[in-house]
C-alpha cells in the first residue's frame, strides 16, 4: 500500500485521538476552575489537574491539608517553607496515570498509607513513623499506574 493511501486511512484516527485528548484537557480545565481551592497562603489547598501540571509552595504556618486529584498529570509540592505544624499536615493524593513530587522538611516525621497500583517512594533520609497521629506529614494516597516521591526539602 502506498504511503499516501496509508496516511489517508490513518488520518481520521489521528484526528479523533487529538480531538479526544483536547476534549479531556478542556474538561479538566473546566473542572479545575470549579474544584480548585486556596493558594500558597491558605490553610487548605485543593488542586484538580487533568493532562496538566501544578506547582505548590505553601508557606502558611497553619497549613492543615493539601489535596491533589491528578489524571494524566503531574504535581510538585514544596513544603520546605512550612514550619512544623501542631497536629501535622494531611496530604491526600488521588493519582491516575500521574506523578507527584513532594519536598518535605528533613526534620518532619512522615506517615504513609497507599492503596492501588503504584506507590509512594519515601527517601531514606526522611524519618518514617507508624504513629499516624504523631506524624508531621500524613500521606493518604490512592494510585493507579502512578507514583509519588517524598524527598527532603
Amino acid at each position: 500500500m502506498p504511503a499516501p493511501a496509508l496516511l489517508r486511512r490513518a488520518l481520521p484516527w489521528l484526528l479523533g485521538a487529538a480531538a479526544l485528548q483536547g476534549a479531556g484537557a478542556l474538561t479538566g480545565w473546566l473542572l479545575a476552575r470549579r474544584k480548585d481551592e486556596g493558594d500558597d497562603t491558605t490553610a487548605g489547598i485543593r488542586r484538580l489537574r487533568v493532562m496538566a501540571g501544578t506547582e505548590l509552595r505553601p508557606h502558611n504556618p497553619e497549613l492543615a491539608r493539601v489535596r491533589l486529584d491528578l489524571v494524566m498529570a503531574g504535581a510538585e509540592v514544596d513544603l520546605g517553607r512550612v514550619p512544623r505544624v501542631p497536629g501535622g499536615v494531611d496530604l491526600t493524593v488521588r493519582a491516575y496515570l500521574a506523578g507527584a513530587e513532594v519536598r518535605v522538611p528533613a526534620d518532619w516525621r512522615v506517615w504513609v498509607h497507599c492503596a492501588g497500583i503504584g506507590g509512594v517512594d519515601v527517601d531514606p533520609r526522611l524519618e518514617r513513623t507508624d504513629d499516624e497521629r504523631g506524624a508531621d506529614l500524613r500521606v493518604h494516597a490512592t494510585v493507579v499506574g502512578a507514583g509519588i516521591a517524598l524527598e527532603p526539602a
